[in-house]
């Protein structure tokens, strides 16, 4: 891994040392272009690590340096630092040296991280009024001692800022009798003149919090603080059945819907979030995880152009029952001896129970029926809509995504699935399979034996970082191409 980042950061170095007469005229940057300082490096570098801003601190390189390094893999560097090196700690010794002949200056900047200390190479040009980058280059370095001395007020404020910048509301989403609290989390900055965009997020199956509480994990609180640093508002609030679930009549729960218990109260958020001075009303995306995911294009479809994108975090376009018996197949695949054969006739009945509730034509006879404990009416209402159908519809950029080491939804059953039903003529729809992660876009690391099964979201864990500024990244390029236009 070492001698990875060596070896790329040095190719950099060198194309920065070609001969004038080989590069291309440069493209102004800007009066936003920096004077590189002691403390300028420093702020790059903390940018850089915490992933903020990204395209800002790729268009300071030299034009000719971007032309053959991409977007992807100037980015991508970053995966690869924070899995060798981890969390950033402080900065540690700072020089600096020039090399008249090439008019260039470079800093060296250490920087302490929580498994592996680097040493930043910042080089840059220094002729007059031209600071463009010309290599950035991490190199692994030896510890330094850190205490509390080392790491000044400087640095603390510096951190602070990048670690908590936004503001976080509360709200109410809904209509009576059935408000539910929210919190809307704004990125610092963001105001009627300077609108953000907006994301709300939608919770998957079952009753839960507005940080999508799962075990030792809150997949929606993570979202949120790391779409902030980026730049995306975002709207996340309890789901009505968390709330109410308790003091719904036996009649409300036979009549529940997705509409009641999701739908309707998406749309009512996607429309508060839409309201907001500070939120740019061309840009509110709804982003649902797990059913959530399933839903999103029908939420879409009905909020009537409130929703601009959509974003299906671990969903599937096959009906949920049909999931839910993968599942049990799963589990089952786990058992022997007398626990199987006991588990094995409760999904034979469970397949036989869903096979008599698709061959209803009638809502009246699904309310008859029980599956699962549940109402039958619950899953066949919700297998009248083709979400697949829809997506086709609304022809809105879409992005589905999923981790590899998902076990709750199969890639067929959950990406491969989209793009199998999905033509290619549907260039706005994207995908992204993310490496090494689960069902929550999370690495596992608890003990082997609770691997692929719930007790998974018992170790605590927390939204993937470049996983969420991949999505954060997705919904800020919709903004940008909007605004282009």
């Amino acid at each position: 891994m070492k001698k990875v980042l060596v070896v790329l950061f040095t190719v950099l170095l060198v194309l920065g040392c070609l001969p004038a007469s080989s590069l291309a005229i440069r493209k102004p940057m800007g009066d936003d272009v920096p004077v590189w300082t002691e403390e300028t490096v420093k702020q790059y570098a903390l940018d850089f690590i915490h992933g903020n801003d990204m395209d800002r601190l790729y268009g300071y390189y030299d034009l000719q340096i971007r032309r053959y390094m991409p977007m992807d893999t100037f980015t991508g560097m970053l995966t690869e630092i924070e899995w060798m090196t981890g969390d950033f700690v402080a900065f540690g010794t700072y020089r600096v040296f020039e090399e008249t002949d090439l008019l260039t200056k470079t800093h060296v900047l250490h920087l302490c991280m929580e498994k592996q200390d680097l040493d930043l190479y910042f080089t840059h040009k220094t002729k007059a009024d031209d600071w463009e980058i010309m290599a950035v280059e991490f190199v692994p370095a030896e510890k330094q001692t850190v205490d509390a001395s080392q790491v000044t007020s400087a640095d603390t404020d510096t951190q602070d800022t990048a670690l908590s910048d936004y503001t976080e509301i509360s709200v109410q989403v809904g209509q009576e009798p059935y408000l539910l609290e929210g919190i809307l989390t704004l990125p610092n900055g963001a105001s009627a003149e300077n609108k953000a965009p907006g994301v709300v997020l939608v919770q998957g199956s079952g009753p839960s919090d507005m940080d999508e509480s799962i075990g030792q994990t809150k997949l929606f609180a993570d979202i949120a603080r790391i779409f902030a640093m980026k730049g995306v508002a975002t709207l996340r609030y309890d789901k009505r059945t968390y709330t109410y679930g308790s003091v719904m009549t036996a009649e409300e729960i036979a009549n529940l819907t997705v509409e009641e218990e999701t739908i309707q109260d998406a749309i009512s958020a996607g429309q508060l979030l839409a309201a907001n001075e500070c939120i740019d009303p061309a840009h509110v995306v709804v982003l649902g995880h797990s059913m959530g995911a399933m839903l999103a294009p029908r939420i879409a479809s009905e909020a009537h152009k409130v929703f601009t994108a959509m974003i299906l975090v671990a969903g599937s376009p096959k009906c949920l029952l049909d999931i839910m018996i993968t599942q049990n197949e799963d589990v089952l695949a786990k058992l022997e001896g007398d626990t199987l054969a006991i588990a094995q006739a409760q999904v034979d009945a469970f397949k036989e129970q869903v096979k008599a509730l698709k061959r209803v034509k009638k809502a009246e006879d699904a309310k008859a029926m029980t599956i699962a404990g549940i109402n039958g009416y619950y899953f066949w209402e919700m297998m009248q809509v083709d979400p697949v159908a829809l997506i086709k519809k609304l022809k809105l950029p879409t992005y589905i995504v999923q981790g590899n080491q998902d076990f709750q939804i199969s890639m067929d059953n959950g990406i491969d699935a989209y793009e199998d039903e999905i033509e290619i003529k549907y260039s706005s729809v994207e995908y992204k399979l993310f490496r090494n992660l689960n069902h929550l876009l999370m690495i596992y690391e608890g003990p082997a034996e609770n691997k692929g099964t719930v007790a998974e979201y018992d170790t605590p864990a927390t939204l993937d970082k470049q996983a969420g500024r991949d999505l954060a990244d997705w919904v800020l390029r919709l903004s940008k191409t909007g605004n282009e236009e």
